[in-house]
């Protein structure tokens, strides 16, 4: 089995992997409300079959998730995990399109979900097609692990390795997809921070007021602020007793890495449209904060009026939402613990806490088969490729991962200002079309060793 003639078919075929990746996007599938949950499932079903897959939906408590298997030429395994879930597309009147149009402009698709992460879904299903019709059968095995509640927490995927652990075994796994900026070096991430998500509630009355017993009554908001501002302090440190206590140190090998990362600070800030870093960051400091510092952010914060115009009124419930960013030697658990104790211990005990999610930091080494293989068909595909130990993002990773050490590894295609999560997402379509190439180097060079 040759590589070469299945990268001429990807070329050959690309209006037709273009096509799919379209189909999907053009599918609303939000998680959060539920919106085209199941006709996605359905499409994701016959993708699926059309690659000669039988798929199995796995329930869980939430959305299911959809497993296939197809066996290879050899007993190495290659394991996809994706979603078929999307964020939200407010605010809609940012959008210069549809968000579910999948239009092509200049080259480039925008639709929500384009690149997080249905691309990573279609290039999966395309790389195995292109292996099937140019040999009928496959370098090695896959298993497609397609959830349906990723972005909201994945609340229910821990169920779903416990239930459904005989499934899990494979070499690695490419977790959902990676950046790889026009022209730029492909890159792999190797880890990824974990997450604490949480709301706040106050309330202080039964009902709104007239603002003038303001002068009497509490004001919910000025509570609810109060009790945040005693998270952090104004350098950005986190005020949690017993926060930083199970952080695992940086190593010199972090180091060496770190300094070897291609962060661009000067891109980054004219995308964000910031002047500065938090403290004026630069440098090596700053990728250490990016990557291995835990974080404390509020995400949003509700109350009273916010119409146009204005409203005299007392509002008598604040609420807030807020993740912690956590790092290697962190548990959602125990930190969501330490936060209830903060609050307790400052006082706040009217404000009530509700966890809604949790995820563990993860991270693997270089010296497995699986990563080894990565770097080689990354390295042969597009040059020598940048290796991060560790990414400032979240995945639930560690739930498949951990128990049985599993390597997992992030890449693909993906540019830095793709605006993921945000109004007109897009990815340029010769990028999906070296998502799919990439993949396929990585099934092509598992099978070899």
């Amino acid at each position: 089995m040759e590589f070469e003639p299945v990268l001429q078919y990807i070329d050959a075929h690309r209006d037709e992997y273009v096509a799919l990746l379209q189909e999907m996007c053009r599918q609303p599938s939000q998680a959060s409300t539920g919106e085209g949950i199941p006709e996605m499932i359905d499409l994701v079903v016959r993708s699926l079959r059309d690659i000669q897959a039988e798929p199995v939906l796995c329930e869980t408590p939430g959305n299911p998730v959809i497993y296939a298997e197809l066996k290879g030429e050899s007993s190495r395994v290659f394991g996809f995990y994706d979603h078929y879930d999307v964020q939200p597309v407010d605010p809609i009147e940012l959008w210069d399109d549809d968000p579910y149009s999948a239009v092509i402009r200049d080259g480039v698709i925008y639709a929500r979900g384009v690149a997080d992460n249905k691309n990573g879904l279609a290039s999966k299903i395309c790389a195995v097609d292109a292996f099937l019709k140019v040999y009928g059968k496959l370098p090695c095995g896959v298993k497609f692990f397609v959830e349906g509640e990723e972005e909201i927490g994945s609340p229910n995927l821990a169920y779903f390795a416990e239930k459904y652990k005989h499934l899990l075994d494979c070499d690695g796994y490419n977790w959902e997809g990676g950046y790889k900026n026009p022209g730029g070096p492909p890159e792999i991430h190797l880890g990824n921070k974990g997450m604490l998500y949480v709301e706040y509630h106050v309330k202080t009355a039964a009902i709104d007021a007239h603002s003038c017993n303001a002068a009497v009554v509490e004001n919910p908001a000025w509570r609810l602020l109060q009790a945040l501002s005693t998270i952090k302090d104004d350098e950005d440190r986190i005020l949690i007793d017993g926060f930083y206590d199970d952080v695992i140190p940086i190593t010199e090998d972090d180091i060496r890495n770190l300094e070897e990362d291609n962060y661009d600070e000067a891109e980054q800030k004219e995308y964000l449209g910031i002047s500065s870093y938090i403290n004026d960051l630069t440098g090596l400091e700053l990728r250490k904060k990016l990557y291995y510092a835990p974080t404390a952010n509020i995400c949003g914060i509700v109350s009273g009026y916010t119409g146009a115009g204005s409203k005299t009124v007392l509002p008598c419930e604040a609420s807030a939402k807020m993740d912690f960013r956590l790092v290697p030697g962190q548990d959602p658990d125990k930190i969501f613990a330490l936060l209830q104790a903060h609050l307790h211990k400052h006082g706040f005990d009217d404000v009530e806490v509700v966890k809604l999610s949790g995820q563990r930091p993860f991270r693997c080494g270089t010296d497995s088969v699986f990563v080894q293989s990565v770097m080689t068909a990354l390295d042969r595909l597009f040059g020598k490729p940048v290796v991060h130990y560790m990414i400032g993002g979240t995945s639930p990773v560690p739930v498949f991962c951990d128990e049985k050490k599993i390597p997992a590894a992030m890449f693909g295609c993906n540019s830095n200002t793709c605006k993921i999560h945000a109004p007109n997402e897009h990815m340029e379509v010769e990028s999906y079309i070296d998502d799919v190439k990439m993949i396929a180097g990585v099934m092509f060079e598992l099978g070899q060793r």
